[in-house]
């Protein structure tokens, strides 16, 4: 199969030389809306993932890992545990910084003001009044990647940074007295990364050029470009042929000429059903792709690409086999 596959693949750029000393996009003629994939939409619900931090991450806030892997069992996506094989690594390195004032840094606290004083007869004075003050000031920065275990191929990598400032003022030094403690920052940072790897998940529709060819169904172009992939879908399954993509070849379509004749109906076209089963692929790529999908789309628009005559439909599938292998790499899905 991996051989067929190479030969395809071969006879493609083959295919693309004799057109030209090099192949030039033509210009799209149409916006569709793809399910653009995110980064990490290739990680399977309830994937086992573990937490590794690093020594640094260890000394600098024992026990975060733990923590963060707790919340994120929480969102109900990953299953984060320390035990059994893990399909990814999340590997967190962290850094913490805090400053609480002592009884001595409050002395440095001191705040001087001007207050008034007024009187019933509308006299008055303006005198110096001061206050004491408090602070607490923590700053946590961390760096988060996630990678798939069976080739270390890094899915994801962001910086994250939490800080939280507190001040306490009071009219005596006894009285401003602040609460120093860490678990303000930690879940600050805790909830910007379980943010930042929630979007990574999420998915969005975004308009992307395309090329659609002069053949055709007609409907099924007009429901694509109104973005109605899977009414497209439904269109194009009954003007498809009654027979695989992969089957289809210059031999079968004499056969059913020579069977339209007898039955005196009209013969089908090789380039008509070509063009509507390109559609046909496009509608299944433009709602996401995976790594089931995305190889059968691929193999589906190699196929078209040998076997047109109409060059727009050969220009059509080229560009579409360019969009899917670049969404592949980025998602790492081998084609």
């Amino acid at each position: 199969m991996r051989l067929g596959k190479r030969l395809i693949a071969g006879a493609v750029i083959m295919l693309l030389a004799l057109s030209g000393c090099a192949y030039k996009r033509p210009q799209p003629n149409a916006q569709i809306k793809f399910e653009v994939p995110s980064k990490l939409s290739i990680i399977k619900k309830d994937s086992l993932m573990r937490i590794v931090s690093t020594r640094d991450s260890n000394r600098e806030t024992p026990g975060f890992d733990r923590e963060l892997g707790a919340r994120l069992n929480k969102t109900g996506y990953f299953m984060v545990s320390a035990k059994g094989t893990p399909r990814y690594l999340l590997s967190l390195d962290t850094f913490w910084a805090d400053r609480c004032d002592s009884r001595k840094d409050r002395d440095y606290n001191i705040r001087y003001f001007t207050m008034s004083k007024r009187y019933d007869d509308g006299s008055g004075y303006e005198y110096l009044a001061h206050d004491f003050g408090a602070s607490y000031t923590a700053s946590l920065i961390g760096t988060v990647g996630i990678y798939e275990v069976n080739n270390m191929n890094p899915l994801a990598y962001f910086n994250v940074a939490a800080e939280d400032t507190k001040w306490v003022r009071a009219a005596s030094a006894g009285q401003a007295k602040i609460n120093c403690d860490t678990k303000g920052a930690r879940n600050k940072l805790m909830a910007e990364i379980i943010e930042n790897i929630n979007g990574l998940l999420a998915k969005e529709r975004r308009n992307v050029p395309v090329i659609l060819p002069s053949g055709g169904d007609e409907t099924a172009k007009m429901l694509l470009r109104t973005n109605k992939a899977k009414q497209a879908a439904k269109r194009l399954e009954t003007v498809l042929p009654p027979a695989e993509l992969m089957e289809l070849n210059p031999a079968l379509y004499e056969k059913w000429d020579e069977e339209a004749e007898q039955a005196e109906t009209p013969k089908r076209s090789m380039s008509e059903d070509l063009a509507n089963y390109y559609l046909f692929y496009m509608t299944k790529e433009t709602r996401g792709i995976s790594e089931q999908s995305a190889p059968v789309i691929h193999d589906g628009y190699t196929r078209i690409m040998l076997l047109a005559e109409d060059k727009s439909l050969i220009d059509a599938a080229a560009d579409s086999m360019a969009r899917l292998e670049e969404t592949a790499t980025r998602l790492g899905i081998k084609l």
